[in-house]
């Protein structure tokens, strides 16, 4: 620390555009740069890395995501025997579980090497946050009711046709950006199935591969279906019900807001003729000025915003997956996300989602901000 003023820091992959933008951001609030530690360098060298961070610095941690060669330590660091000796391929699922091991491993100890520095977002509360179970028990009022917990497609396919609706949603318990996600529906009249899905399958000689795509395919192969049902529980899978979204301009949409120290700020429409939304797989964006909600219902998704960030005191940001039913009722929380900011061009009150974040941060901590 100089002049009585924190150092800032941003643990991350450099070469990441999530660095970039955030470095540009605080340029813009004329701040100095953040110095940067890879998480490749920690994962090499553990607590050496961090050497030069003193206490009472400003630490922000960015997702791991993006960089093979870091994916493969978090994957080593979870148990997985021959990670480092993987072959990069684009999109593939490798162990989500014993990824989410070693992902938790590193946050437990970055935690445990910067005991005494300001974090934008909690180590702790990161895991929290890519738990997919651990969190829909958490959030428990605001989420999508529980469905059982299945080891297999026969199981699932047994329960879900003794339902009254047979349309659900399968998803890895330890995934972010659509990944390893499938829409389920079961037509109880004609007995026939029909998945979409952002999981390919590929067969090999040594046995199948299963990859995310950018393409949401459509699955009416029961055979096809039930193998990547059975990949999904093998790897680790929660159910829920499949809720009619609201509609805009004829198509389906969530909203992706941004909770910035338990408030609302930019907040975006998720348009899409499919069941995923993610603006990643090709979906639209839509001002949410345009879908005309009314001041109760925006009370509402604000309540949903506080309530739900509440859980989390020690991290300042998250974005929130909000589900409005199209029949009716309170907003739905879909899924809150660690890494949820990566919305550019987005502006409220004029500020980038980085910007934002840093203003609040400021106030937060009585640090002066000039932008």
């Amino acid at each position: 620390m100089t002049g009585g003023a924190p150092d800032w820091w941003v643990i991350g992959n450099p070469e990441n555009r999530r660095v970039r933008l955030f470095q540009a951001a605080l340029q813009q609030a004329g701040l100095a740069p953040a110095r940067c530690v890879s998480y490749q360098d920690f994962l090499d060298r553990g607590p050496a890395a961090l050497e030069e961070i003193a206490p009472g610095s400003v630490v922000r941690l960015e997702s791991p995501g993006e960089c093979f060669p870091v994916e493969q330590r978090i994957l080593a660091l979870g148990g997985v025997a021959g990670a480092m000796a993987l072959t990069e391929e684009r999109g593939r699922i490798h162990h989500p579980g014993r990824w989410f091991a070693g992902f938790t491993r590193l946050m437990a100890g970055l935690r445990q090497a910067l005991p005494q520095v300001r974090w934008f977002n909690h180590p702790d509360d990161i895991v929290t946050l890519f738990d997919k179970p651990r969190c829909k028990a958490l959030l428990a009022p605001h989420t999508l009711p529980p469905c059982p917990a299945f080891a297999s497609a026969a199981a699932f396919r047994t329960w879900a046709r003794a339902q009254p609706r047979g349309r659900f949603f399968v998803k890895l318990n330890y995934a972010s950006s659509a990944s390893g996600i499938l829409a389920y529906d079961h037509n109880r009249r004609s007995g026939e199935e029909l998945a979409y899905s952002t999981v390919e399958r590929v067969p090999t000689p040594q046995g199948a591969k299963y990859f995310n795509s950018l393409k949401i395919a459509r699955y009416r192969d029961g055979r096809e279906i039930g193998a990547i049902l059975d990949f999904l529980f093998a790897q680790g899978a929660l159910v829920e019900p499949w809720i009619p979204k609201a509609a805009h301009a004829g198509m389906a949409y969530d909203l992706r807001v941004l909770a910035i120290a338990g408030q609302r700020q930019h907040a975006i429409a998720r348009l899409s003729r499919s069941p995923m939304t993610n603006l990643h797989l090709g979906n639209r964006r839509c001002p949410v000025e345009a879908l005309e909600l009314d001041e109760a219902r925006w009370c509402q998704i604000d309540t949903l915003v506080a309530q739900t960030m509440a859980h989390f005191p020690r991290s300042l940001y998250a974005g929130l997956d909000v589900l409005l039913p199209r029949h009716g009722g309170a907003p739905v929380l879909l899924e809150a996300n660690a890494f949820g900011d990566l919305l550019p061009e987005l502006r409220y009150q004029g500020r980038c989602t980085h910007l934002a974040e840093i203003a609040a941060f400021c106030a937060r901590n009585d640090l002066g901000l000039a932008a």
